[in-house]
């Protein structure tokens, strides 16, 4: 019997220290109130507003309504931002959200909730923008986008190291605040714009992953507001079923998730920064040592290689100083048969690592969001053993064929392994432990000034064909995915996704979400409907 309790939080936390306020908003047409909350007596008179904004005539209306604390804004069609503020990550999207609301507080992010309930609108919660598909703008029009921008809290436990974290704090600035407040690290991604929301629920695989884990394995409590505006403290005592379900399979479908506890741990003196490159026609050898090197190097070493078609690029992150770097990598050529064409190597901190691993066009860790926004189409597969001869020849004939029109056209393989098939608890991502490898394969074009929605058909056709031909030809079993990279397109994307956890999350669903506020296309869906 799956079990979720809706028992309201002990605290509403009208006074979340969330309010850093990185981004503050200056157009004049999203709109701004005047500050209710003051103190834990405005409780009544905030669920009296709730109340009161769910007989509103539309839904715009019943946002309109939400008196709340006076940083919270709302964009609608007619505002001047809506313009900007629609757009995510990938820019080929150009999806027509109902309104996007940017609460301050979590009172006024259930408000929003209930007002999108009443009228049977679609949430969509977003952290950084950076869905695959757009699904934190809905996936589709009509959607009522909850942009969680303004939830910045930042607090570590010096006993425990245990970060409390915003749900609307990308990468970037966490790298920078963990270390600010004793060195500290979390694992998580490379791409300092991303926001901590939909990485850590969907998994978060990162630079440090063989030594710690993913990133869901590290989330040890949550707080959650669900479609009928509770507000739970999810962990293992209070919410077990929850719990298990949102770290893997959390981005979206069961509620909207404000902050997370995630353990932190103290960076190492020392880290090594390894660039290896070697010639395309060093094809072959090089993608079956490094299979191998997922199931044998040490836990220390994490690695990303990039192909197109000028060559091979493996990026190594060791955690440790350059001599047992130098091993680790030395092992690597071996298992190849030849030394790369270059190597560098950089020892310094782990700050100096995460900053050169970034993939910014412009700003800074601490302000990544310039020039990140792009066109492209990325899609990702999973492997539990070395490609196959036909795997490896498909990738081989696609990095040879760029699409015309495309800026850049690559693939990006990560060795997975280590902690992450060691995790401290069960949890919905456990279907993907024992993967070696997982690979994006990704087309990209234009610039963000370019007009949006813009097109490119070659480069749409080459992604096609590409993940067609690499799923006939899998071999690793089932076809499997790994769903921060997700892919409407994916054939039984959802088993694909969650394997055998996917019967559990669809009760998970109807008994946290019976009323499907929380969707998208490829959301958990609930029992009683098609699951593809």
């Amino acid at each position: 019997m799956i079990g979720v309790q809706l028992v309201p939080s002990s605290r509403f936390d009208i006074s979340l220290k969330e309010s850093l306020h990185v981004n503050p908003v200056t157009d004049p047409q999203r709109r701004q109130w005047p500050t209710l909350f003051g103190t834990s007596s405005a409780i009544c008179g905030a669920l009296m507003q709730i109340a009161e904004a769910r007989h509103s005539s539309n839904l715009l209306t019943c946002l309109e309504s939400i008196h709340g604390d006076g940083r919270s804004s709302l964009t609608t069609p007619s505002s001047t931002a809506y313009k900007t503020d629609r757009y995510g990550f990938n820019l080929i999207f150009n999806y027509k959200p109902s309104a996007i609301y940017h609460p301050a507080t979590e009172a006024d992010a259930a408000a929003a909730i209930q007002c999108a309930a009443a009228f049977n609108v679609a949430v969509a919660p977003r952290s950084g923008g950076h869905s695959y598909e757009a699904y934190c703008q809905g996936g589709k029009d009509g959607a009522l986008v909850i942009d969680l921008d303004l939830l910045q809290r930042f607090e570590l436990d010096s006993k425990t190291a245990i970060a409390t974290v915003g749900a609307g704090t990308r990468l970037g600035p966490l790298f920078s605040r963990l270390w600010d407040v004793g060195k500290f690290l979390i694992p998580v991604g490379t791409c300092p714009s991303v926001g901590i929301g939909g990485h850590a629920l969907g998994g978060g695989l990162g630079m440090t992953g063989r030594k710690y884990g993913m990133a869901s394995d590290n989330v040890v409590g949550m707080r959650l507001i669900t479609a009928n505006g509770t507000i739970l403290n999810v962990n293992a005592t209070t919410q077990p079923d929850l719990f298990w379900a949102l770290r893997g399979a959390g981005g979206g479908s069961f509620g909207l998730v404000t902050e997370f506890q995630i353990q932190a741990y103290k960076a190492p003196r020392k880290v090594t920064t390894v660039l290896i490159n070697y010639p395309l026609s060093k094809y072959s050898e090089v993608l079956d040592a490094y299979a191998d090197l997922a199931q044998t190097a040490t836990d220390d070493l994490m690695a990303e290689m990039n192909l197109n078609a000028e060559g091979i690029e493996i990026q190594v992150n060791f955690l440790g100083p350059k001599r047992r770097a130098q091993s680790a990598v030395d092992s690597l050529y071996q298992r190849i048969g030849s030394r790369p064409s270059s190597i560098k190597l950089h020892e310094g901190t782990w700050l100096e690592a995460a900053t050169q691993w970034g993939w910014m066009r412009g700003g800074t860790l601490e302000d990544p969001v310039l020039g990140d926004a792009r066109y492209a189409r990325g899609r990702s597969l999973v492997y539990r053993k070395a490609m196959s001869r036909e795997e490896k020849n498909t990738i081989y004939r696609y990095l040879r064929q760029q699409p015309e029109g495309s800026s850049a056209a690559y693939i990006i393989v990560d060795i997975w392994g280590g902690k992450i098939d060691k995790p401290n608890s069960a949890s919905a991502f456990d279907n993907h432990r024992g993967v070696v490898l997982g690979i994006e394969f990704i087309s990209e074009w234009g610039n963000p000034t370019s007009k949006p929605g813009l097109t490119c058909p070659d480069c749409l056709t080459w992604s096609t064909n590409f993940a067609r031909d690499m799923q006939a030809a899998y071999s690793s079993g089932p076809l499997e995915a790994y769903q921060n990279y997700i892919d409407r397109d994916l054939p039984k994307s959802l088993h694909a996704y969650y394997g055998k956890n996917l019967p559990r999350l669809r009760q998970i669903k109807k008994a946290i979400d019976p009323g499907n506020v929380f969707t998208f296309p490829q959301a958990i869906p609930l029992p009683d409907t098609t699951a593809s």
